[in-house]
């Protein structure tokens, strides 16, 4: 039976809308309900228990919208939160690291690299789950700080994000044959960083990859929409500056169609 019920996801801020962007892309027929939780952004400086009870509370939200199952499209809350829920998840969950390491590992000659933000490399989640799941594997990690705001001030593709990009990742070009891009921005500078590390270097992109966990657990679940003649609506909603979250939204998710940033108070 069709399930036309929404998917639910959440970032602490808003790069994980490349995340809904490809869900979009891929299901079409899919309601998705977005939170940016940027009244509490970043959650990388938080302790650990402070990031599993904002996951809770954004979690609680998107129940309370209906959603048939969360995608935590934040790798610190991804790491953080998630072993802590795993037997508490109604509504089903999928995290946005697990998809990235396992095509990595699949992928990958032995040569890996990993960027993220500063906090996402100082916990080692993806190295240990790359030891985990491939041990022997060379893995390089490298925090790409700058990255997020290049990302929102659209900055993607110009001197700039190449300056930048050449500077935190030009010692990689030869050393990794696949990097894992462990942010959920950083699918939006693909072009600049595969422009810095060559046609040699495979990009394992983390909103593509936790896409198709989302589909395969649609599946097994037996969650999947029933077709639709229009595309279905598209919610944005997030805890703090509406407009300023609206105007990136809009350079990131090009024509998909969002009405508005929708203000909550979820605390």
């Amino acid at each position: 039976m069709a399930d036309d019920r929404p998917i639910g996801i959440f970032d602490s801020g808003i790069g994980g809308l490349t995340v809904l962007k490809e869900l979009h892309l891929r299901f079409p027929d899919e309601e998705l309900v977005y939170l940016g939780d940027t009244a509490r952004v970043p959650y990388g400086s938080k302790s650990k228990e402070t990031v599993v009870r904002y996951t809770r509370n954004n979690i609680d939200f998107l129940e309370a919208e209906g959603v048939k199952l969360v995608v935590v499209a934040c790798n610190t809350a991804s790491a953080y939160a998630l072993p802590e829920l795993k037997d508490h998840q109604s509504p089903p969950v999928v995290g946005v690291i697990q998809g990235g390491v396992e095509a990595a590992a699949k992928l990958t000659g032995g040569r890996i690299g990993v960027i993220g933000t500063e906090a996402t490399i100082i916990s080692n989640v993806y190295q240990q789950a790359l030891a985990r799941l491939s041990p022997g594997v060379s893995v390089k990690a490298r925090a790409c700080p700058m990255f997020v705001p290049l990302v929102e001030e659209g900055w993607v593709d110009n001197d700039i994000a190449r300056a930048v990009a050449h500077r935190y990742l030009s010692d990689l070009r030869g050393e990794v044959d696949t990097l894992v891009l462990g942010c959920t921005h950083y699918p939006m500078l693909k072009g600049t960083i595969k422009q810095t590390l060559g046609e040699g270097t495979r990009l394992i992109d983390s909103a593509e990859e936790t896409a198709n966990m989302v589909g395969q657990k649609l599946d097994r679940l037996g969650m999947r929409a029933s077709s639709k003649e229009k595309p279905p609506k598209v919610r944005f909603y997030v805890t703090d500056s509406p407009k300023r979250s609206m105007e990136v939204a809009r350079r990131m998710l090009g024509q998909i169609d969002i009405q508005e940033a929708e203000y909550v108070d979820i605390i």
